[in-house]
Order: C-alpha cells, then sequence, then structure tokens
C-alpha cells in the first residue's frame, strides 16, 4: 500500500525531471506546493494528466489534486480519507474507482515513500527510493467532485480535483527461493510506470472492461522489472508523526552497530 509519500521538488523542477524520464512534454505549471516529506491522505499534491486542447493537440500537464479520491456521488470531502489508494484487482468493479479507471486515469510522481515493517515491539518504517534518483511514477486515478457548500463558507471554487493511487501484490519469492525485499516490508506495494506503459495509461478516452482488464494485468506484470531499481532503507520512526516533516525523515535510522 502506500500511506505516506515525499514529493519535496518545486512544480517547475518536477516538470523538468517528467521531462528528462521521458513523459513529457510537461510546462511549468502554473502552481505551486510545499515541499513535502511526509504527506499524507487529504493532502494537495500534484499529478500528471493528459488532455486534448480545443485545437485537437494532446497535452500533459500537472495539477494540484486532493490525495483520496471523491467520487461525484460522495457525500462530503471525508469520504477520501478512506480512497487514497485502489485495489489493482478490483479497481475496474468498485463503485468507488470504476468510472475513473475507465476514462480518468492519470500519474501521481513521488521521490519515495514509506512503509511499515512489522518485527519486534514496533513496526519500524523504511523509506522506498530509486536508486538513480528518478521520479517514481505511480498509476493513479483522478476525478472533479462538486462542493455544494462552497458557496456558505465564501469559496469561490466548488469543484474540487482529487487523486488515488492503485496498488497491487508485492514481488514475491524469486526462483532461489527467496523472499524480495519489497515482498518481506508488506504484501503490498504501489503500482509504480515505466515511460512507455504511462503513456498509454494517460491517453484520454474511456476505455471498454476488456481494454481496462488487459492494462491492468500489464501494469501489475511490470511490477518486478520496475521495482528492481528501488531502494529499501529504514528511517526514523519519526515519520510517524504527520506533523513531523524536512528531508532529516529520509535519512537511514542509526543501527546498533553505529
Amino acid at each position: 500500500m502506500c500511506g505516506r509519500y515525499v514529493m519535496a521538488k518545486d512544480t517547475g523542477d518536477l516538470a523538468d525531471d517528467l521531462n528528462r524520464a521521458r513523459l513529457g512534454p510537461v510546462q511549468p505549471p502554473a502552481f505551486e506546493l510545499a515541499p513535502n516529506w511526509n504527506i499524507a491522505p487529504t493532502s494537495t499534491v500534484p499529478i500528471l494528466v493528459e488532455r486534448y486542447d480545443d485545437a485537437g493537440e494532446l497535452l500533459r500537464e500537472l495539477h494540484p489534486a486532493r490525495w483520496g479520491l471523491l467520487p461525484i456521488w460522495a457525500k462530503d470531502m471525508t469520504f477520501s480519507s478512506r480512497t487514497f489508494n485502489a485495489r489493482s484487482e478490483t479497481v475496474a468493479s468498485k463503485p468507488s474507482f470504476r468510472s475513473a479507471a475507465k476514462a480518468r486515469r492519470c500519474a501521481v510522481p513521488a521521490e519515495a515513500y514509506y512503509e511499515w515493517k512489522a518485527g519486534g515491539a514496533k513496526k519500524r518504517p523504511h523509506a522506498i527510493h530509486a536508486a538513480d534518483g528518478s521520479p517514481l511514477i505511480f498509476a493513479g486515478l483522478y476525478e472533479w467532485w462538486k462542493d455544494k457548500d462552497a458557496e456558505a463558507r465564501g469559496e469561490p471554487e466548488p469543484w474540487i480535483l482529487s487523486c488515488t493511487i492503485l496498488t497491487g501484490p508485492s514481488p514475491g519469492v524469486s526462483e532461489d527461493g527467496v523472499l524480495s525485499e519489497l515482498g518481506a516490508l508488506h504484501d503490498r506495494i504501489p503500482l509504480a510506470m515505466t515511460e512507455d506503459f504511462a503513456a498509454d495509461w494517460l491517453h484520454p478516452g474511456e476505455r471498454s472492461l476488456q481494454e481496462l482488464e488487459v492494462l491492468l494485468e500489464r501494469l501489475r506484470g511490470e511490477v518486478p522489472s520496475v521495482a528492481a531499481g528501488w531502494e529499501v532503507c529504514e528511517v526514523d520512526p519519526a515519520v510517524g508523526n504527520v506533523r513531523n516533516n524536512g528531508p532529516q525523515l529520509l535519512d537511514p535510522a542509526p543501527t546498533l552497530w553505529e
């Protein structure tokens, strides 16, 4: 799963990173978000979407979105606190996600994400990131939701953009019988994409259920090759408190031998 992650770069640098990763062209966006080394659900995060402009040109753009999907029928924003992840195996059938899965797919870039490993008296947090420093590009979904109470609160914009991150099974046991490092950490993993797969995932337009299932199967099938370039590092338990923030959260935790 993915319950906390890192995006500390400004949006201009993020756009440059996506361009270098062949996920562009992405123009520098017209919004800024504060650097965040401890992003929690319901936070505002950057997402990458693809759309056609009025002239029919295909554009890839970064937009700010609430992390936690709000389907059009959600009664209030608190619904998003339980839809920040979506299981890829059931996303095509679950009422909260199926409409977005068919027609509103996005990418959620991250610098790293956190996972907690059970063992001993307490769960131990670990940070997972690409060894070469490239962004992790998670497959996501997005929705537009109308806040009916916005006008009463004096807010001029009633429409809220929201997103979720897809998850799937962690890489399992290798041919030599060794459980993968990620599999030992957690049995679920946020589904990151290659740049080639991202082009298919982001392409706008509605997919049939059969097309969607094929796409999701491909996405899960890429997990071992994508995650092969990741590093896992135990970090300070301070990351468990969302009020703690800063680059020090990514520092390796001290061991008994240090």
